[in-house]
């Protein structure tokens, strides 16, 4: 079984290769402000990028640019870097980390900031490795850091915010339709912001363009039904070796599970947190033993999709974690009295290959390594061997 699974995950291996990010229309400018079109291979980034990658033609060679060579790059109505040399505050939000200066300690540096909106007032956004700023203008005027600030007050005892970017708002983004009381609202927190500069373009009667209008089926929240049948090899021993029973190979079972699936908002969508309690019965016997279990698996993990260039179907694997919860195991051996087991919840892994058709339907071929399902047993201490491949279903509720 396990060398079937190897070619399976060499399949997949070879999709992955084949499969990639896509290479969209885009353009950038250079250093002399020439803009040239090209086709940007769009990353979806999670931190802001200090070079990206295009080719001047879909079947052209693909190179690479820097922030010091390139102004500005994009895609129309998608996503827009610019590099702007600003004041950043790199002040930590950790609390083993924080000072008593309650004022931001400001470096200068070059940056491709992403845009957020782009209007009469413009909202950018910078991230690396979790640290997150924000940064705005209005009209052509210089791009400045909105200021938040965490410090220590009390000796150390306690922890304050300076909310220095609303006042910010509140002088460079006055409009009648916008009450000062929205402004005292604000969190520094990219839904909020956004938010509050939409709300300002249209008070100002400004044209804008929002970089972060949600895709048609994007949804950041599965949830997913997820029947199956499991194939299983099984072995049932005693450490000392002195007894075996040899259950065979491709032993069937059932499994139901319900599967929620967190889209994590990166990298064009392709990874994903999953949660899935499955529930499995598993049963067999031979002529000299039997053995029947009932359990529930708590699957946890992170799956990765691969696009290839058909549009309704793509590719995925999965690493999970399992949590295996007993309810009951009971084994017959050489027609003596049936006796319960009192088995211990254990962790073990899997691996899956499979692919998703117009995000409703799903199919998955799951791999559990070798992996003990037996110890503590009453009358006596016995072992089982277990290899399973599963073959999943999946129906998309939402």
């Amino acid at each position: 079984m396990t060398k079937q699974f190897t070619v399976f995950f060499a399949f997949i291996f070879t999709i992955n290769v084949f499969a990639q990010t896509s290479f969209v229309k885009g353009y950038f400018i250079n250093n002399s402000n020439e803009k040239i079109n090209c086709f940007i291979k769009n990353e979806d980034w999670l931190n802001n990028p200090t070079e990206f990658k295009y080719k001047i033609e879909q079947n052209s060679e693909k190179k690479t640019l820097t922030i010091n060579s390139v102004k500005e790059f994009g895609v129309v109505n998608t996503f827009k870097y610019v590099r702007r040399k600003v004041d950043i505050d790199r002040s930590s939000k950790k609390v083993d980390e924080l000072d008593f200066n309650v004022n931001p300690i400001f470096n200068n540096e070059s940056l491709f900031l992403k845009v957020l909106i782009e209007g009469n007032a413009t909202l950018y956004y910078y991230e690396e490795k979790g640290f997150v700023r924000y940064f705005f203008n209005k009209k052509a005027a210089e791009v400045k850091q909105l200021v938040y600030k965490s410090y220590l007050t009390d000796g150390g005892s306690a922890v304050a915010n300076n909310n220095e970017f609303r006042r910010q708002l509140w002088i460079a983004l006055k409009c009648d339709g916008v009450s000062m009381n929205s402004f005292k609202k604000i969190d520094y927190k990219k839904s909020d912001l956004i938010k509050f500069f939409i709300k300002y373009n249209k008070c100002s009667n400004s044209e804008f363009i929002n970089y972060q209008k949600k895709k048609k089926n994007e949804d950041s929240f599965n949830l997913n039904i997820r029947p199956g049948v499991r194939m299983s090899s099984l072995v049932l021993n005693n450490p000392n070796g002195s007894r075996q029973f040899d259950f065979g190979k491709n032993l069937t079972s059932f499994r139901l599970g319900l599967e929620a699936e967190f889209i994590l908002g990166f990298n064009n969508n392709k990874w994903a947190l999953l949660l899935e309690p499955t529930y499995h019965q598993f049963s067999a016997d031979i002529e000299t033993a039997s053995i029947s279990q009932r359990s529930l698996e708590v699957n946890f993990g992170l799956r990765h999709y691969m696009y290839l260039n058909k549009k309704d179907l793509k590719f995925f694997v999965n690493a999970l974690i399992i949590y295996d919860i007993n309810f009951g195991t009971k084994l017959d051996i050489q027609n003596r009295i049936p006796f319960s087991t009192e088995v211990d919840n254990t962790f073990n892994t899997a691996l899956g290959i499979g692919c998703k058709y117009k995000e409703r339907f799903s199919l998955e071929l799951r791999y559990l390594p070798t992996r003990n399902t037996l110890t503590n047993v009453s009358e006596a201490t016995w072992f089982t061997d277990v290899e399973s491949l599963s073959i999943v279903l999946g129906y998309s509720i939402f």
